[in-house]
């Protein structure tokens, strides 16, 4: 105890003593400057030490306590000591020559922040390499030189985005510098990323190219990709080996093309040769069919032996017109052979003969037996030939008409008697023969061969035809009495039966006229058999009579009861609908009672039709005036389309609609037509309705919108602040508590106080209805707090997004949907701009939210960006 009272209060045991004692040693004295570093460094007590570094103002004492000392915490403090001490007039050569000397990496950043002389070289931020030491200078250093030089060092596009949020309103030019830089890597990347795509693209199509089967302008394409190739920065060894590899297998693939298209080179001149060779062949075939054709068989065989070898390689059309041309050849040449072969006849028909006729005929012989082909040209031995044959037909043509004429009649006169024998009559047959004998006689039996024959033929089955007549008759009868007898007792419809029955009766009488025997018992046996077969008939045609004479007395009913009614009926008073019902009811009936007899029944039918016409005419001239009614409608229509008064127009239009309901039915030819008119006009009407309502609608609504526009009077936000203050009461009554108080007396503000505008009253009246729920035990407060901090944080949001300033990233995702469902909505140009009137707007939604208060960290960051603009 005594030893501490002669040693100085600095090296005292107690901690506290000595640091108070430190406090009193003067740092200007050298002795005792070094007192203060020896306790920097070497003091038990981490107060003491520190203390002594606060009193040290040497720079070189402090960099020895930066150099030598253990403790951070001591270092850190003497690095800040440093800089205060140096922030004077010195030369901020020696401050950057003691930052080199410090290893410690926090006390050389304590240094920079806090150095205070303007003429601190950026140098001195040249031993830092850690981004992250840069990034707390940028923030932090009081020089805004040393700040600019951290930031415009830093390449961390993490560490940028951050110091670009962290100066946001507090630093603009390193805010400025970040942004810049944040942008210039972003763009440096997205360029590079850009690159590599478009690397990897030409890589892909360079693979392609090797392998696509497309090579039409192969080589144009490679090149273009190499060019790109070449005109990218330099990549990665991989992608360049890749390229090169890719490159190889191209460039074989060029070759090998170039090869193959000079062989398709050399091919096709061949080609172009032999077709060349083969259209001068085809032209020599054509010039010989031209020329005189006594050489053509020789020449057409030197041509084919040239052209036989280049055949198969030719192309179609070639080949096929080289076919066209041989058969022409061919054909002529078979026909100038036939034409040598027959030169004796045609020198022999050339000459004159007695008969036309015969001369004629050989003629036309000898042509068809030459079958020259009609598109070639004719040699003269041929066309004198024609010539002959003309100068014959008109020998023949000028035979005497008369003889001609006799010989027509002759032909159809047997063409007549071959007509009657074929149908067996045998009367008509003598006729016939006896007419045409007497024209023979006059002809002295000289006819034309043909018409000779024939007329033979015909008379010799003229007399078999008289042998077989009478046993064919008798024949004919039998078969008819057996038919007629097969009718008795069959059951068959009496209409049937009867037609049958007289059918018979008409082949008897036919058959008859033609026998000359008559015979009286075949007649009786057929008369009695149709008697029997015909009996059951009578009946059922006597059951037609009295049907005919029933529906005849119905028809007569028919017309008496319509013209009762057309002579007592009140037109002007009548139901159109059961007008047109009896007639078309009168109509059905008349058809449902027939047949009548055709005496009776025929002026009935003309009574029957007066009735109808008249009582048409009465339903047409209804359906008349009904069309003049729609048309007068649809005229009004028409005018009140173009009236000035429109909703006048559309209620006069709703009762003319109600008109035509009641207007009856017209021709049904016009009614359609009429509807369309009237529902045009009507449309034409309701549109230009529909075209005012939507122009006062939109002037309604671009009213509200500027109303909108414009900041809320101040009576109406006081009203709205006294009553979020008692709504605000009110809920913290009920958060402490299970009632409230202020309820009443805010429900009594809200009705009778200061009105805030209709849309704020409705607002804020939902705030009421929470506190009147959560009262009332409908709803719990944690209920409302759940539902009120979405709405906080959606108006922190909104007013972020109006501000145009980014959210929170716990708040992104919310942000992301709210901007997904005003798009979804098309909310287009809402909240768009933030002028007064809409900040205005967000801050008094703020006070219509329930339980606001509770929400302080979101309030805070609601008023703070308020404030900042």
């Amino acid at each position: 105890m005594f030893a501490n009272l002669f040693k100085p209060k600095w090296r005292h045991s107690n901690p506290e003593v000595r640091a108070s004692a430190v406090n009193k040693l003067r740092p200007d004295h050298p002795e005792q400057a070094g007192i203060l570093c020896q306790l920097a460094l070497n003091d038990s007590s981490r107060q003491v030490r520190t203390q002594a570094v606060c009193r040290l103002s040497d720079t070189a004492s402090l960099l020895l306590v930066l150099q030598q000392s253990d403790d951070a915490e001591v270092r850190n403090q003497a690095g800040i000591r440093v800089s205060e001490c140096l922030n004077g007039n010195e030369d901020p050569n020696q401050l950057c020559q003691l930052l080199e000397l410090i290893s410690d990496e926090s006390a050389r950043t304590q240094i920079i922040i806090n150095a205070n002389n303007a003429r601190l070289e950026t140098r001195s931020l040249d031993s830092i390499h850690d981004e992250s030491i840069l990034l707390q200078i940028a923030q932090h250093a009081r020089l805004a030189s040393i700040r600019k030089e951290a930031v415009q060092r830093i390449q961390d596009a993490e560490l940028l985005e951050q110091l670009q949020r962290a100066t946001r309103g507090r630093d603009k030019t390193v805010h400025r510098i970040s942004r810049d830089k944040l942008n210039s890597l972003r763009e440096a990347h997205r360029l590079e990323t850009e690159t590599q795509q478009r690397r990897q693209q030409l890589l892909t199509q360079l693979q392609q190219l090797s392998t696509t089967e497309d090579t039409q302008f192969l080589q144009a394409r490679a090149q273009a990709l190499y060019q790109e190739w070449q005109q990218l920065p330099a990549s990665e060894i991989t992608d360049e080996q890749h390229f090169t590899r890719l490159k190889h297998d191209i460039d074989q693939r060029l070759a090998l093309q170039a090869s193959a298209e000079a062989e398709q080179a050399r091919q096709q001149e061949e080609q172009q040769a032999r077709e060349q060779q083969a259209r001068t062949l085809l032209a020599e075939l054509e010039a010989c069919l031209e020329q005189p054709l006594d050489s053509l068989a020789d020449r057409h065989v030197e041509l084919k032996n040239q052209w036989q070898p280049l055949a198969a390689q030719l192309p179609i059309e070639q080949r096929q017109h080289w076919q066209r041309l041989t058969q022409r050849a061919e054909t002529l040449s078979t026909a100038l052979t036939r034409l040598h072969d027959n030169d004796e006849r045609i020198q022999a028909l050339l000459q004159p003969e007695a008969s036309p006729t015969s001369h004629l005929r050989k003629v036309r012989q000898l042509l068809d037996t030459l079958a020259w082909p009609a598109r070639e040209p004719q040699p003269e031995r041929l066309q004198q030939l024609h010539a002959q044959l003309t100068i014959l037909k008109q020998q023949q043509s000028a035979l005497s008409q008369e003889a001609r004429q006799q010989e027509e009649d002759v032909r159809h006169a047997l063409n007549q008697l071959e007509q009657v024998l074929d149908a067996g009559n045998l009367s008509t047959a003598n006729q016939l023969h006896q007419s045409l004998g007497k024209r023979l006689d006059k002809l002295n039996r000289m006819l034309p061969e043909p018409l000779d024959n024939h007329f033979r033929q015909l008379s010799a089955r003229l007399a078999e035809l008289h042998d077989w007549q009478g046993f064919a008759a008798s024949g004919k009868k039998e078969s008819l009495c057996e038919r007629m007898e097969a009718l008795i007792g069959v059951e068959r419809p009496p209409q049937e039966l009867a037609d049958q029955v007289r059918a018979l009766q008409q082949e008897w009488k036919q058959v008859d006229a033609t026998d000359s025997v008559h015979s009286q018992r075949l007649w009786k046996r057929f008369q009695e058999a149709g008697e029997q077969a015909y009996a059951p008939c009578q009946a059922w045609f006597q059951a037609q009579r009295q049907q005919r004479e029933f529906n005849l007395t119905q028809r007569r009913q028919i017309c008496d009861q319509l013209s009762h009614y057309l002579q007592q009926m009140d037109w002007s008073q009548a139901d159109w609908s059961a007008v047109d019902a009896i007639s078309r009811a009168a109509r059905e009936e008349w058809r449902r009672y027939t047949p009548v007899d055709r005496a009776p029944g025929k002026p009935l039918q003309q009574t029957f039709n007066t009735l109808l016409r008249q009582l048409d005419q009465q339903i047409k001239d209804y359906r008349q005036t009904c069309a003049t009614a729609k048309e007068a409608l649809i005229a009004r229509a028409g005018e009140l389309a173009e009236a000035e008064d429109i909703i006048l127009a559309a209620d006069e239009a709703k009762q003319l609609q109600k008109r035509w309901k009641a207007i009856g039915a017209t021709f049904r030819s016009r009614e359609r037509a009429l509807w369309q008119a009237f529902r045009e006009e009507c449309d034409r009407i309701f549109d230009r309705l529909k075209e005012e309502r939507k122009s006062l609608a939109r002037q309604e609504r671009q009213q509200a919108e500027e109303q909108a526009r414009q900041p809320l009077p101040s009576t109406a936000v006081k009203a709205l602040q006294r009553l979020s203050l008692l709504a605000e009461q009110a809920e913290e009554e009920l958060a402490t508590g299970d009632n409230s108080d202020t309820l009443s007396t805010l429900l009594t503000e809200a009705i009778t106080g200061p009105s805030p505008g209709e849309d704020w009253r409705e607002r804020i009246g939902q705030r009421l209805e929470a506190i009147r729920l959560i009262s009332s035990g409908a709803r719990s407060i944690e209920q409302q707090l759940l539902l009120s901090e979405r709405q906080a944080r959606e108006l922190c949001i909104r007013l972020e997004i109006l501000l145009g300033v980014p959210s929170p990233e716990s708040d992104e995702a919310l942000r992301m949907e709210y901007q997904m469902e005003r798009l979804n909505q098309a909310l287009a140009q809402q909240d768009s701009e933030p002028t007064p009137a809409a900040l205005q707007a967000l801050e008094l939604e703020w006070l219509t939210l329930p339980f606001a208060w509770q929400f302080g960290e979101l309030q805070e960051r609601f008023i703070h960006q308020l404030q900042q603009h």
